[in-house]
């Protein structure tokens, strides 16, 4: 074809990157109407638009020009400011704003740690399953991934351990809340075990926590970060906490790695985008997030109750339902004789769209799972596109 490059011209590294279910089938299904469980998207019933507009003008009005002038690397400094006291209070943790670095979301935290640490060939830690995008981001550097299991409190930490002892590992990645694709969060004991790994082997973990903000019932612990401070770049985002087109994120770095990190990320962007992060701690300063959050919690927590009672009514009693405890994922597992990646076919000639679970895993396993996102559906959607994948699962297994 001639609109096709030439695939010789390609890296290693770019080659080495999985494609994304969730775009592709998002660019593939284009406009037409679906019931979508596919894509991690917030609902925008919650974005605060006219709060956000009238940042915009104050801030503008304010001090436009400059605001539109190129700007600091690391982000700027007052939102940097209210991100550590924000986080030093809640957990009691010491965290200084020149520990922070304002990141193109969360995402960008973990493509630049990745450049950072991984050679081709290093080894890398990784949660069975894992999130899809921080397992794009790594590819490119051609890490070695050794997945271990995740329980039902986080990472098994003994297979953890083996590692950190027999292996070269360079990284360890986890997302401790609200885990994508799963919604188990760690426990408490468990981050604490975790951190004193780290400390005894000299080990890193980037950990990874978008939804730290977004938990059902009792606040999430403390992240691994406070009891390993050293041995822990610990990220956030303001994508679940207000809206992700603002593409504003942060890293809390142990202080010596911060020039190394500014460094790899001026080489990639020069800076984060100026005007997001003045309208964005306007708005943080001049509104009530706490209670913006409560409204995005108990809207969340009633969206997955939603979707746990359709699944729990429709689906084959074998299909199990795994609890969410955050965030925005119903996770499933499935019995002998289904398979996702086959199953969707039908479901999407039938308009409902979901991901697959060989997308989270490294090793080509997870095909006996689903991931279903909650927040963007209403509570009909939810049951139409429940029974149309209940009626599908239970055609194939009338079928075995």
């Amino acid at each position: 074809m001639e609109n096709q490059f030439p695939e010789e011209k390609f890296s290693e590294q770019y080659r080495n990157i999985p494609v994304s279910f969730v775009r592709s089938i998002l660019n593939a299904i284009g406009q037409q109407k679906m019931i979508s469980f596919a894509g991690g998207l917030p609902n925008p019933s919650l974005f605060p638009v006219d709060e956000l507009a009238e940042s915009t003008r104050a801030v503008m009005a304010d001090a436009g020009r400059n605001i539109l002038q190129y700007a600091g690397s690391l982000g700027y400094y007052p939102l940097r400011e209210w991100i550590a006291s924000r986080y030093s209070a809640k957990y009691g943790m010491k965290i200084t704003p020149e520990m922070v670095v304002i990141t193109n979301g969360s995402q960008q935290a973990i493509d630049i740690l990745s450049k950072l640490f991984i050679n081709p060939g290093d080894g890398v830690i990784l949660e069975k399953p894992s999130y899809l995008g921080a397992i794009q981001s790594m590819s490119a550097y051609l890490p070695n991934f050794k997945e271990v299991d995740l329980l039902e409190d986080g990472a098994d930490l003994a297979q953890v351990e083996d590692l950190f002892l027999n292996d070269e590992i360079k990284l360890m990645y986890a997302v401790t809340n609200a885990q994508n694709p799963s919604g188990i969060s760690y426990s408490d004991e468990k981050r604490q075990d975790l951190a004193l790994l780290l400390r005894r082997y000299n080990q890193f973990l980037l950990e990874d926590d978008p939804y730290n903000e977004i938990c059902f019932g009792e606040e999430f612990p403390a992240p691994v970060k406070k009891y390993a401070p050293d041995h822990v770049a610990w990220t956030g985002s303001f994508s679940k906490m207000v809206a992700p087109g603002l593409r504003n994120g942060w890293v809390i770095l142990p202080p010596a790695l911060v020039p190394h990190f500014d460094k790899a990320k001026q080489a990639a962007d020069l800076h984060s985008n100026n005007l997001t992060q003045y309208v964005l701690h306007h708005y943080l300063t001049h509104n009530d997030l706490d209670e913006h959050l409560s409204r995005t919690r108990t809207k969340y927590e009633e969206q997955a109750a939603c979707m746990v009672d359709m699944l729990n009514r429709y689906l084959p009693d074998d299909v199990k339902v795994t609890q969410p405890t955050g965030g925005m994922f119903i996770w499933l597992t499935l019995p002998d004789g289904l398979r996702a990646d086959e199953l969707i076919k039908s479901t999407m000639e039938r308009g409902v769209i979901f991901v697959p679970g060989n997308s989270f895993y490294t090793k080509g396993q997870g095909s006996n799972h689903i991931r279903l996102n909650f927040t963007n559906a209403d509570p009909d959607e939810i049951e139409k596109g429940v029974q149309i994948i209940a009626e599908e699962m239970k055609k194939v297994l009338c079928a075995v």
